[in-house]
């Protein structure tokens, strides 16, 4: 039965994703993965409910490409990947999973009654694994939700840029100088230490200097 419904799950979500939600109806969409309403509100107890599994399982296939492309330990290796995560995220063929992320978003604010979690979650799911790319460069956790926050705002913002003008080359350009200066900004910081240590091998406690202090509450 489990199996059943995580098939089910899997096939909801590439309908909505090639069809939207504007006009979305259990009957077409059950003919259509050969199944029957019945069996939909039997798994999933709502059209409601079924709207914001799928949904939740759509934005998982995405957060597997951005893990992995955030996973490699060298920097240039980062780099290299997130620049292919952009440009299959910017391609045609998932343009659509961009269309329907901002039909839901704008219906969401709209009546976010239909869309129970949809909004918290379109930040709250994301936000986390941005900060753990920034900290894994050495970013102290404060500054690592900052900047989360800004390339967040910032690669959505190029995505809906893209649909609406469809000029891949200049938004890959400004996706490319984004990295750029995070890279920038990243280098620049403290990175995290533990105590330094005298020639005896005694640990000497931290600078009480402004210098300091500063660094150590990046």
């Amino acid at each position: 039965m489990l199996d059943r419904r995580v098939k089910l799950l899997d096939e909801v979500a590439d309908y909505i994703l090639s069809n939207g939600l504007a006009d979305l109806s259990l009957r077409p969409l059950a003919t259509a993965i050969n199944t029957s309403p019945r069996m939909l509100l039997y798994f999933f107890g709502s059209k409601e409910r079924l709207i914001a599994e799928a949904l939740a399982h759509i934005r998982a296939r995405e957060q597997i490409d951005f893990k992995r492309a955030v996973s490699k330990s060298r920097a240039t290796d980062r780099l290299e990947s997130l620049v292919r995560d952009w440009r299959s995220s910017a391609s045609p063929r998932r343009e659509k999973y961009s269309r329907l992320f901002f039909e839901v978003y704008g219906l969401a604010l709209q009546n976010p009654e239909e869309f129970p979690e949809f909004l918290e979650r379109a930040v709250g799911d994301w936000l986390p694994l941005f900060e753990q790319a920034f900290a894994a460069a050495g970013v102290s956790p404060a500054h690592a939700r900052t900047l989360a926050t800004l390339a967040l705002g910032a690669v959505r913002g190029l995505h809906l840029d893209l649909l609406a003008t469809g000029e891949r080359k200049r938004t890959e350009a400004a996706f490319r100088e984004m990295l750029r200066l995070f890279s920038l900004v990243v280098q620049s910081r403290p990175k995290l230490s533990g105590p330094k240590h005298s020639k005896d091998g005694s640990a000497r406690p931290a600078s009480s200097s402004p210098r300091g202090a500063t660094r150590n509450t990046r």
